[in-house]
C-alpha cells in the first residue's frame, strides 16, 4: 500500500511538472548558455541543452566562441538569438577579448555553426567585466562595453555575421540594455542613471534622450510588451524593483518603487509571457522573488522560492519559454542552470535541477531560450 501511494505520488509530481511546461510539447526547446569561461587565452564556450517536456535539461554539445569571458556583471544579458531571415541566430558576447561570437542554430536539433568572420570585435574594453548585448528587430545588435563607458552598433546580415558601425560614450556602464518592443528605443541601466536612445534603422544610428535620475542602483532591467512600463532591478543591500512610465518619445518618469528587505541584490528582472508577473534574481540571497504586477507599475508580493544550493551560488541570468510557465536561471560557483515551473504565481523546482555546466572557469552569467518569450 505504501508503494502505491509513493507511485502516485511520483507520477502526480510528474504530470503537474508536464501541465506546467505545455509549450515544450508544441516545439522542441533549447537554453544557450555563454559559459563565459575566463580560464585564459580564447577559451570561452557556449554550451548547448536540450530540454524535455518535463524541464530535464540535456547537453547537446559545448562550442567555443574563440573570445575570452571575464565572469563579470550579473545583470547584463550576454547571450542573445535573433531570426533573421530564415536563420536563427546566437550572439555571444567575450569581456575579456572584447569581441561578439555569432552562431546559426539549426532548429532541428539545437546544434551551431560558427559564421565565418567570428567574432567581430566592439572596439571597447575588457578588464575583468563583461559586454551586455541587446537586438533590435532582428537588424541590428547593441553591444555595451561596461568597462569604456560605450555602446557599440553592429548590423546583422542575413547569415548572422555582423558589421560594426559607431560607438556612443554612455554615462556610466551600460550593464542591463533592452530594446522597446515596438523597435523604437533602447533603453540602459547605466547602475543609477537609466537612459534611453532612440534609434534610426535608417543607418544605425542613436540618439541619446536622457539620462534620468533613479533612487537606487539601477543594473538590469526589462520592458513591458505594449512598451509603456520598464522595470529595473536595483543592485543594493535589499531587494529593490524602480518601475518607470515610457512616454511616446522616450522619456522615462518614475512611477513607482518596490522595496523587500528579506532579499539581497536584486540585479535581475524579468517580466513573465503575459505580464502580470515580476521574477526577480536575488544574487546574494539565491533565490527568485514573484511580483504581481498591477496599473500604473504597482508591484505586490506573492512568492519567493529558494534555489537549490551547491557551494557558493548566486541567482544570475534568467529566461522563459513562449507560454512563460516554466522559467530558466542561471547560477555560479559551480556554473548551473536550475529549472523552475510555474504553478500559478508560484515557483517551483523541477527534479534533479540544477543542471550542471562540466567547465571549471564558467560563470553563465547569461542565458537564453529558444524559442524563448515574445511580445509578438
Amino acid at each position: 500500500m505504501k508503494m502505491q501511494s509513493h507511485r502516485l505520488t511520483a507520477l502526480s509530481f510528474i504530470v503537474i511538472t508536464f501541465l506546467l511546461l505545455p509549450c515544450l510539447l508544441q516545439a522542441q526547446q533549447y537554453v544557450y548558455a555563454n559559459n563565459d569561461d575566463d580560464s585564459g587565452g580564447d577559451n570561452n564556450q557556449v554550451t548547448a541543452f536540450k530540454v524535455s517536456n518535463t524541464g530535464q535539461m540535456s547537453v547537446i554539445n559545448t562550442y567555443p566562441t574563440g573570445g575570452l569571458g571575464t565572469g563579470g556583471y550579473n545583470a547584463l544579458n550576454s547571450i542573445v538569438a535573433a531570426k533573421v531571415g530564415s536563420n536563427v541566430c546566437l550572439f555571444v558576447s567575450n569581456g575579456g577579448s572584447n569581441n561578439v561570437s555569432a552562431f546559426k542554430i539549426k532548429p532541428s536539433n539545437g546544434t551551431l555553426t560558427t559564421v565565418a568572420g567570428s567574432p567581430f570585435a566592439t572596439g571597447g574594453l575588457g578588464n575583468n567585466y563583461d559586454i551586455g548585448l541587446a537586438v533590435a528587430d532582428n537588424r541590428l545588435l547593441f553591444a555595451g562595453n561596461t568597462v569604456s563607458n560605450s555602446i557599440s552598433v553592429f548590423g546583422i546580415k542575413s547569415n548572422c555575421a555582423l558589421e560594426l558601425g559607431q560607438t556612443y560614450n554612455t554615462p556610466g556602464s551600460p550593464d542591463g540594455m533592452k530594446v522597446t518592443p515596438n523597435g523604437q528605443f533602447l533603453v540602459e541601466a547605466n547602475i543609477g542613471s537609466p537612459d534611453v536612445w532612440q534609434i534610426d534603422y535608417s543607418n544605425g544610428t542613436l540618439t541619446e534622450l536622457g539620462p534620468f535620475s533613479s533612487q537606487g542602483a539601477t543594473v538590469g532591467v526589462d520592458i513591458s510588451c505594449d512598451g509603456t512600463t520598464a522595470y529595473f532591478g536595483d543592485a543594493g543591500s535589499n531587494t529593490e524593483v524602480e518601475v518607470y512610465s515610457i512616454s511616446s518619445t522616450g522619456q522615462l518618469t518614475e512611477i513607482n518603487n518596490y522595496s523587500n528587505s528579506e532579499g539581497q541584490n536584486s540585479n535581475n528582472v524579468m517580466l513573465s509571457a503575459n505580464g502580470k508577473l515580476l521574477y526577480v534574481g536575488e544574487v546574494d540571497s539565491n533565490q527568485v522573488e514573484t511580483l504581481s504586477v498591477g496599473s500604473n507599475g504597482a508591484l505586490t508580493f506573492d512568492s519567493v522560492v529558494s534555489l537549490h544550493v551547491d557551494q557558493f551560488n548566486s541567482t544570475l541570468g534568467m529566461a522563459t519559454v513562449p507560454s512563460g510557465k516554466g522559467i530558466f536561471v542561471a547560477e555560479d560557483s559551480p556554473a548551473q542552470i536550475a529549472v523552475l515551473a510555474a504553478r500559478g504565481t508560484s515557483l517551483v523546482e523541477v527534479p534533479h535541477s540544477p543542471f550542471v555546466i562540466n567547465d571549471n572557469f564558467a560563470f553563465v552569467i547569461g542565458i537564453t531560450a529558444v524559442p524563448g518569450k515574445s511580445c509578438n
